[in-house]
């Protein structure tokens, strides 16, 4: 029997969620829970249940599987901070794989972890907790990515890299090998990143580099 869960969130991220549980084999979804001012009261046929409050009914219903169907564009402190928050009132944040991601046996994953269609994770790549690894992105091998990093669609990243904390890889950048791209740093779309970056810091353009 699939073990029923729920997801907070009621967008666009939640939608690709949503795909990936009717194709699981683990999991059947119960519910979405959304904003008390959600515009909509349905996503992709779920009734969206309207506020908060129902995160404990549904635990105290014994539900406490939970996926965060929400992203980060521009940063992942609200990722966080719900993340932070459902741990810390005992709900158990599932992994999410598409089946059609190709992840070797020999990576190791946090909790949390969402990995969409088309992904490609190399040998010995370790994943921290909340981390988004968007459609069609690949990770080369012995790379460690932190906790609450999101990798956006068709995102390339070299071997041996290091992504701190926090970091945001935007569309289609790449990052070479052997580098480390700081705590909450921000990768822009279509960056080329050939050296270090420090954390908190922005960088555009090929090669990147912080925006004067």
């Amino acid at each position: 029997m699939k073990k029923p869960m729920l997801i907070i969130g009621a967008g666009g991220h939640a939608k690709i969620l949503i795909d990936i549980i009717q194709k699981s084999d683990e999991y059947s979804l119960k519910a979405v829970i959304g904003k008390e001012n959600e515009e909509h009261n349905e996503l992709m046929g779920y009734k969206i249940y309207k506020g908060d409050k129902y995160l404990s009914e549904f635990k105290d219903a014994g539900i406490t599987s939970i996926a965060i169907g929400i992203g980060g564009y521009t940063n992942n402190e609200k990722r966080k901070a719900i993340y932070c928050k459902l741990k810390s009132t005992g709900f158990e944040i599932v992994n999410l794989i598409d089946p059609s991601s190709v992840v070797s046996a020999s990576v190791k994953l946090g909790d949390g972890v969402v990995i969409f269609a088309g992904v490609i994770i190399n040998p010995e790549v370790i994943i921290g907790n909340n981390v988004v690894i968007a459609t069609g992105a690949t990770i080369d091998h012995e790379t460690i990515v932190e906790d609450h990093v999101l990798i956006s669609a068709g995102v390339t990243v070299g071997a041996g890299d290091i992504i701190k904390e926090g970091a945001l890889l935007a569309l289609g950048s790449k990052i070479i090998s052997r580098v480390t791209i700081g705590e909450n740093a921000l990768v822009a779309s279509g960056a080329m990143v050939v050296n270090d970056i420090a954390k908190n810091t922005t960088v555009y353009g090929v090669p990147a580099k912080p925006k004067q």
